[in-house]
């Protein structure tokens, strides 16, 4: 039933991306006529609408061809599904006035606790992935832009984890929004780690429209990471609230700065 539950869980996670898109593409147009045009809200639907259709696209083969799920798969979904969840209702949240964010005061003991687990996880992924990896497995060239992505993707998390690094003294906190969009991307570039081993292997096929699909994710992978990167040195200034970090000054008072 593994592959059962690849397929949904893919298709679900496809269905809150591109959600993500249409939520993004309804706060720009909200903003665009008084704030002008969002470079991150731009950088995030070019992300979602090439997400969403490779999860969407990677669920249909298991319902549709039988593609054979596997459990490294199913794993790093299920680990990115928490923090996808909590940045999806967030922006819903601000879709319809509310804050869109949480302050974490301090640093609680379970958030001390992530960078552990996250390095755990990574590993046990890394001596998963040697475990499945056979001997007369050869290197295909069409997992480069999945690979490119686990790159890519890794960065965005680092900068965004960075910015909230850099924020804690000042805030005296954590920004939800921003630790929770920081392990998506992370959690992201793991299970496009976990398709290119599989796909390297011929246990998943890539044909010519999955394929594209990756392809295109690459300099939409691109546009975002130089976005979070601008936002964090400051080069530009973007409107969109998503792109925010909040800083508190005081308990009453909360203003933004760039991401």
């Amino acid at each position: 039933m593994t592959w059962f539950a690849v397929a949904v869980a893919n298709t679900v996670l496809g269905t809150v991306y591109t959600c993500y898109g249409l939520i993004t593409i309804v706060d720009m147009k909200r903003g665009w006529r008084s704030h002008g045009f969002s470079h991150f809200g731009a950088a995030w639907i070019a992300m979602a609408f090439t997400c969403g259709p490779h999860h969407l696209d990677h669920g249909l083969h298991g319902f549709l061809s039988g593609r054979n799920g596997g459990a490294l798969d199913l794993v790093t979904i299920a680990v990115g599904f928490l923090p996808g969840v909590i940045w999806f209702l967030l922006r819903v949240e601000a879709l319809w006035g509310g804050r869109g964010d949480r302050f974490i005061s301090g640093t609680p003991a379970w958030l001390e606790a992530l960078p552990t687990f996250f390095a755990s996880y990574t590993t046990a992924l890394v001596v998963g992935a040697l475990w499945f990896v056979g001997p007369k497995d050869v290197f295909t060239p069409r997992i480069i832009p999945n690979l490119c992505l686990v790159v890519l993707y890794s960065a965005v998390a680092y900068v965004l984890l960075r910015t909230q690094l850099r924020n804690r003294p000042v805030t005296g906190g954590w920004s939800v929004s921003g630790i929770s969009l920081a392990m998506v991307m992370y959690t992201c570039a793991l299970m496009h780690g976990v398709f290119s081993l599989y796909a390297n292997s011929g246990r998943y096929v890539l044909d010519w429209h999955s394929a594209t699909i990756d392809i295109l994710a690459v300099p939409a992978a691109c546009y975002f990471l130089w976005v979070t990167w601008s936002l964090y040195r400051g080069s530009i200034r973007d409107w969109n609230t998503a792109a925010s970090t909040p800083i508190r000054t005081d308990p009453d008072d909360v203003v933004f700065a760039r991401a």
